[in-house]
């Protein structure tokens, strides 16, 4: 019965491959080294992308909210006066992509596609890029 468990102990089939040395790291490393460079690459490229992304996008929010309290400061004490109805018809005209005349959830899923193309050009692996910009988001 000893000879059947030799080749794989947890297989109960004499003829499967043996299992690898759990103590040997180095034989499963080096298995599978192609897929772990390019998947620990990537994934670090787009954690560090979605770090810079997450903070350049808080800095720019800080500062369209301070223009935003430093104008309407200027509008309470009657210095200038503003046509927000104005600038918002502008800012939608601007980021409206399919010309519906509003910012839609079709509008972020174009800029998301534009964003994505644009990260993940000539990246060895987008899938790991992709995950590991998600991680970096949550982060």
């Amino acid at each position: 019965m000893a000879g059947l468990f030799s080749s794989n102990p947890n297989s109960g089939d004499p003829y499967a491959p043996p299992s690898p040395n759990n103590n040997d790291p180095s034989s499963i490393l080096s298995q599978y080294r192609p897929l772990i460079q390019q998947f620990s690459l990537s994934s670090l490229l787009g954690y560090c992308s979605a770090v810079s992304a997450k903070r350049i996008g808080k800095t720019l929010a800080f500062i369209g909210g301070l223009a935003f309290v430093s104008l309407q400061a200027l509008v309470h004490q009657g210095y200038i006066s503003v046509d927000w109805k104005k600038i918002e018809q502008n800012v939608k005209e601007a980021v409206d992509t399919d010309d519906d005349g509003e910012f839609t959830e079709k509008d972020v899923q174009r800029y998301w596609e534009r964003v994505k193309v644009f990260l993940t050009e000539n990246i060895p692996d987008a899938s790991g890029f992709g995950v590991g910009f998600m991680l970096g988001l949550k982060s």
